[in-house]
Parts: C-alpha cells; structure tokens; sequence
C-alpha cells in the first residue's frame, strides 16, 4: 500500500486517523495533526501499523442511537490456522450449534 501520498494505510481503512484531508493539516516531518468535522463519530479512533502488524480501535457513540444496536456486537482472533470469534446469540441466531461446517441448531 502507498503509505506517503495519502493511500489509505489506516487498519480501519476509511482515514479517521490519517491527518491529511482534514482542516487545519500541518504536518512536520513525520507528525502531522488536523481537525476532523465529526466530532463523536467516532469519538476515539487509534491504529498503528508496522512492517507486519497492524491494529485498529474505534470507539463510535453514533453506532449505538438505537436500542437494538446494544446487543450488536462480536469478537475475533486468529492465532496461525485457527480462527476464533465469539458472537452474541440473541443477534446470530442462524448459526447456534454448528458441527464440521453442518448446522445442528438455530432460531
């Protein structure tokens, strides 16, 4: 990926945390700073990458203005070959008890 003329390089892939773009850019050297229009949206957002790692945070209130959007949520991690998620099943009901790629169970 082009990391120096404003490609997308942000693990969260749309630019929240990319300086360039926004009012106000001032970078020196390798720092630069901006100010983005949304304010909340998302509230907090952090990446980082680095030759083969990456990370990506964001914490976005805009996601959450309805009361069903609470119970949204999920968790992933792949360690090598195997791959783990943790969902919510009362949001995931289609696949709540599944055996070697078959579905055993769902609502």
């Amino acid at each position: 990926t082009d990391m120096g003329n404003g490609g997308s390089y942000s693990a969260i892939g749309n630019g929240q945390t990319q300086s360039s773009g926004k009012k106000y850019h001032t970078k020196c050297i390798c720092v630069g700073c901006g100010c983005s229009e949304q304010m909340c949206a998302p509230a907090l957002a952090y990446d980082i990458r680095c030759c083969c790692f990456e990370a990506a945070v964001k914490v976005d209130p805009s996601l959450c203005k309805d009361t069903d959007q609470l119970c949204v949520g999920r968790m992933g991690l792949k360690v090598l070959p195997v791959v783990v998620d943790l969902t919510n099943p009362l949001v995931d009901r289609h696949e709540l008890i599944v055996v070697c790629e078959k579905q055993v169970c769902s609502m």
